[in-house]
């Protein structure tokens, strides 16, 4: 048996293996068997994960300092926020969860401070096949018990990262390069936010759009239909099926009147999301700055779990003023969208509680708390909208209730200030069931795009750097040109013209892939 005969050095290197059919259907095989692992797991994750914090919000707001948060419609039942049977211990629990959960951080793993959408956007780039197995565990014990105590964060942020872990770990075990780990750790993330919202177009939207500052990623979209609605069919098993917020059309009906209000809206949602940004990027800057060693120092000047416990108390001590601060706060949007128990709450609270949430988030998450800050964009928009509707229904110039109002807001503040705008609309309108707000929302959201400009609440999102779709139509284009040229014509072959050396110059660089990373270096964005 006589051996392949070798390549000479210097020999052009042989071209790939031609994409024929029965290559296509393998890949595609594969990457769906891959999508639906990873949103089984992701939607089982999602379900321990809120079964968790149901548990404890139960036993620590509830048992210690007898307070139950307002719930929404998939919790069962609608009830606004009860009164404190011990007010004293508020702030003790919200200190002392946060105190628990910094320490178990600190011990274990501590890329899981702080918000997990960035964490797990940053690894998408930088380290996609290096997210450590232990991060899923960790980020549920340590979220539920931020959160639980009264916290206020999301549980996006999250479930993000730990979908985003479990895609990675899986690349790992199926041999993933760099490229393709990085779309199976955002085929993760949006799983896991699809199911824990409910809304599984938006989780594979998602996971196409936070990659970058602006476009698409592409690439992760195909993957992340599947997986999202894997894990949505999944977590409704354990926790029921339905919109999060109920079915509010009926009650979202708006007027041609309105569209000035909405404008407003707009331009209020993008000033708010940047205030939000500016705050916690600057309390999170404050708090790198005081448990950073100095130079040369080998200890911290302040303990790495003072700054979460310091502001766990200081949340506890804003919620005895306003309990709708507290926790993740979507049983306050559920409040929101009825009209009578928004006229019934105090109209300064309804004026200021998008500030206070802002301060809130702030202090439990911007000082290293684990938990989102996707869910309290939710609230301060939808706040922001209900500040509106308040406002045109005392002037006498609204036409119907705040449910459109509030919607719009959700979707438009943070949509704009993460640089998701499609996502999160269609998060919205998923979570409502109000498809009939598309047009305001696009109204608005241009409006807040234009004030936010380039500012982003992840830090991680870069610019795109894989081909959008103008690209991909270009080079569809291209390929065809050189199908129809390479077309033989009638009679005798023409003689190849020789090509001249080209002169040399530095070498390429190596592929994204090399390594099972995809990017060396991280890019500064503007926060």
């Amino acid at each position: 048996m006589t051996e392949p005969a070798k390549p000479e050095p210097g020999a052009p290197a042989a071209p790939p293996p031609a994409r024929t059919p029965a290559r296509l259907a393998r890949a595609a095989l594969r990457w769906l068997v891959l999508a639906t692992v990873t949103g089984c797991a992701a939607g089982l994750a999602a379900a321990i994960f809120v079964g968790l914090l149901r548990l404890l919000t139960h036993g620590l707001l509830g048992g210690l300092a007898g307070f139950e948060p307002a719930t929404t419609v998939a919790e069962g039942g609608v009830h606004g926020w009860s009164g404190f049977e011990r007010p004293w211990a508020l702030p003790l629990v919200t200190c002392g969860g946060a105190l628990l959960a910094s320490l178990i951080v600190a011990r274990t793993a501590p890329e899981t401070a702080g918000h997990g959408t960035d964490a797990a956007i940053d690894a998408a780039h930088t380290d996609p096949n290096g997210m450590r197995g232990r991060v899923p565990a960790i980020k549920t014990i340590t979220a539920g018990l931020t959160l639980g105590s009264g916290g206020s964060g999301g549980t996006e942020g999250p479930i993000a990262q730990i979908g985003g872990a479990l895609g990675s770990i899986l690349s790992r075990r199926a041999g993933l390069t760099g490229t393709q780990a990085r779309t199976l750790v955002m085929t993760g993330l949006g799983a896991g936010v699809g199911a824990i919202f409910q809304a599984p177009l938006a989780g594979a939207l998602l996971a196409a759009e936070l990659l970058f500052l602006r476009g698409f990623g592409w690439r992760a979209l195909p993957p992340a239909l599947p997986a999202s609605f894997v894990a949505f069919g999944v977590f409704g098993i354990f926790l029921g099926y339905g919109p999060m917020f109920g079915d509010v059309s009926p009650a979202a009906g708006f007027a041609s009147r309105d569209v000035a209000a909405f404008a407003v809206l707009g331009v209020l949602c993008g000033v708010l999301g940047r205030c939000y940004a500016y705050a916690l990027h600057g309390v999170g800057a404050l708090t790198e700055r005081f448990t950073r060693p100095p130079d040369g120092a080998r200890r911290r000047a302040v303990p790495g779990w003072l700054p979460p416990a310091a502001g766990g108390l200081a949340v506890g001590l804003l919620g005895l003023a306003v309990p709708a601060v507290l926790g993740p706060g979507y049983g306050v949007i559920q409040r929101e969208l009825d009209g009578g128990a928004l006229l019934g709450m105090s109209l300064w609270l309804v004026l200021l509680l998008p500030l206070l949430k802002i301060a809130a988030t702030s202090l439990s998450i911007g000082t290293g708390g684990s938990g989102g800050v996707f869910g309290p964009g939710l609230v301060i928009g939808a706040a922001t909208g209900a500040a509106v509707w308040r406002v045109a229904e005392s002037l006498g110039v609204s036409t119907g209730g705040p449910a459109p109002f509030v919607i719009v807001g959700m979707a438009v503040c943070l949509g704009a200030i993460v640089h998701a705008p499609v996502g999160c609309a269609v998060l919205v309108l998923e979570s409502t069931r109000t498809p009939e707000l598309a047009l305001p929302i696009v109204l608005a959201m241009s409006l807040a795009y234009l004030v936010v400009g380039d500012h982003t609440l992840y830090c991680s999102q870069r610019e795109r750097d894989e081909p959008g779709a103008e690209d991909v139509l270009a080079a569809l284009r291209a390929r065809a040109r050189r199908s129809r040229d390479a077309v033989p014509s009638a009679g005798p072959p023409l003689a190849a013209p020789v090509p001249a050396p080209e002169p040399a110059g530095p070498a390429d660089p190596p592929p994204p892939d090399d390594g099972g990373t995809c990017r060396p270096e991280r890019e500064r964005t503007r926060k």
